[in-house]
Parts: structure tokens; C-alpha cells; sequence
């Protein structure tokens, strides 16, 4: 389960902190003041921390509590769950990552939906066709999905999950008279995700190099929460294809890679940072 939430809310950073920071350090619940303290490089009032906090509550994600004199928020399940979600996407994200490099066989899988069934609800339909996407599918036509990929045993369980698995059939062979990159083209949105990445390598370029030699909290934490959340959400729409079907100055590589090593550099400092306010 993935909680969109607006970006640079106080909600949403918090979430990040918890993801990245907290719960490996076992903690799920957080004094208000701490909360305060935590978010200070951030730039947010007092007065914008509490509304967050107030609507984090309502969409539950934190639970209030009131121990003594002092105000916890506390994670619930459904926030729990959603980084289960981040973490699933990004291991999926760095194992297809070998797929892409390896030789490329040159066939297709197709997943055949039967959408007449009236026995089976709408959502789980909706949800299986959302999950064929997770998994990198394209929608060929209505009903047909397409991945260079033989994910057979993954859409099975799929199947299995939503209990459809009456109403699929999987074929997997060479398409006849068809070139590859125009059935990619046709299919997933390449040059938007290129353009994406482009965007994304410039901007994140540009942060870096205006941060000082010796950055503090204040620039790392900004940094870490606006490009981390930023590139999950673009990879999450990227089916990795094989390289031989992808233009040859395919920038994910070196953009994935260029963030990961800043994220390497800062994260002592932004350690330290979480340690002196949660000791």
C-alpha cells in the first residue's frame, strides 16, 4: 500500500523521517516536542506542524496520546504498511535492475484479462490490472498486457491473490511482424520518463552543488526528503526494460547512482542529527 501525500507536507516529511531514520532505531512513537525539533530544518511553524499532525491523525497514519504532561504521536499499522510498500518497491526496483542488463532473449509476455466476467468485483480487477503495472506490464489493448519479461509465476500469484485466475491466460513467445521498439513506444511512455529523469538529474545537480563544503542538518535533511521521495516516485512508473530496448543515453544509471552516492556522503551527518534529538 503506497499513501500519497502531498509533497513537502508535514505529514509527508514526517513519514520520511520514520521510514528512514526511526523505526530502525525501534521507535514508532514521538513527543510532540521532539517532533518540533525534528522538523526544524524543515522551515515549519509551530502552527503548521500541529494542522499536519492533526490531519496525519485523521487520514490514520499517527495516533495522539497523552502521556503525563506530554503529547506522543505514534505510528499506526496503515503507516507501518506503507513502508513495507517503499521497501518492496525499491528491492524489486534494484533486482530488475540485472534483468535490464543481462541479453535480452527477444521475447514478449502477454497476460490476456477477460473483463465480461460479472462474478468477480470491479476493485479486484483494478487491483490486478494495478499490480501487472507495479510489476512493469504495459497495456497493450483492453484487456492485454505486455512485458519483454517472462513473469509468469508473479502474475500467477497475482491471479491467485485476487482470484482471478479463471479469467487470465498467459502466452509467451516472438511477436510476428512487429518491430520491438515500436511496440515499446506504443506501449509505455519512454520519452516522459526520460524527460523525467533529465529533470530530475539537473535539478538534483544543481542542490548539490550549492550545498556548503560543510553542510549542516538544515540543507542534508531538505535534501534527502525532497530527492529521495522524488525519485521513488519515478521509478514506481518505470517498467525497467531491457537495455536494447531503451535509447542509448538512458540516463537512469548514472542518475540513480549519482544519488545514492550524495545520500552515502550525508547520511552520517543526518544520523547524528536524528541521535542528539532522540537520545
Amino acid at each position: 500500500m503506497y499513501i500519497r501525500t502531498r509533497k513537502d507536507s508535514v505529514t509527508s516529511i514526517l513519514l520520511f523521517i520514520f521510514n528512514v531514520f526511526l523505526v530502525e532505531r525501534e521507535i514508532n512513537t514521538v513527543p510532540l516536542k521532539k517532533i518540533f525539533r525534528l522538523l526544524e530544518p524543515f522551515q515549519k511553524s509551530e502552527t503548521s506542524i500541529r494542522m499536519g499532525l492533526s490531519r496525519g491523525v485523521q487520514n490514520g497514519l499517527f495516533v495522539n496520546e497523552k502521556q503525563g504532561q506530554e503529547v506522543y504521536y505514534r505510528l499506526t499499522d496503515k503507516a507501518v504498511q506503507s513502508f513495507a510498500y517503499w521497501q518492496k518497491t525499491l528491492a524489486r526496483f534494484q533486482k530488475r535492475i540485472n534483468k535490464q542488463y543481462a541479453n535480452w532473449d527477444g521475447s514478449w509476455s502477454i497476460v490476456l484479462l477477460d473483463l465480461s466476467s460479472r462474478n468477480k468485483p470491479a476493485d479486484s480487477m483494478e487491483q490486478f490490472t494495478q499490480s501487472l503495472e507495479q510489476l512493469g506490464f504495459g497495456n497493450l489493448n483492453k484487456g492485454q498486457w505486455i512485458s519483454p519479461y517472462n513473469l509468469s509465476a508473479d502474475v500467477i500469484e497475482l491471479a491467485d491473490k485476487y482470484v482471478l485466475k479463471k479469467e487470465i491466460s498467459i502466452f509467451h513467445g516472438h511477436l510476428q511482424d512487429k518491430k520491438p521498439e515500436n511496440v515499446v513506444y506504443a506501449v509505455w511512455p519512454v520519452q516522459e520518463l526520460a524527460n523525467k529523469y533529465k529533470k530530475y538529474a539537473d535539478k538534483m545537480k544543481k542542490s548539490a552543488s550549492e550545498l556548503n563544503a560543510t553542510p549542516n542538518s538544515g540543507q542534508i535533511m531538505p535534501f534527502l526528503y525532497l530527492y529521495g521521495s522524488e525519485l521513488f516516485e519515478i521509478i514506481q512508473d518505470d517498467p525497467q526494460l531491457p537495455m536494447e530496448l531503451l535509447p542509448f543515453d538512458w540516463l537512469v544509471p548514472k542518475v540513480t547512482q549519482a544519488f545514492g552516492e550524495i545520500r552515502k556522503q550525508m547520511l552520517p551527518l543526518a544520523n547524528s542529527f536524528i541521535d542528539e534529538i532522540m537520545e
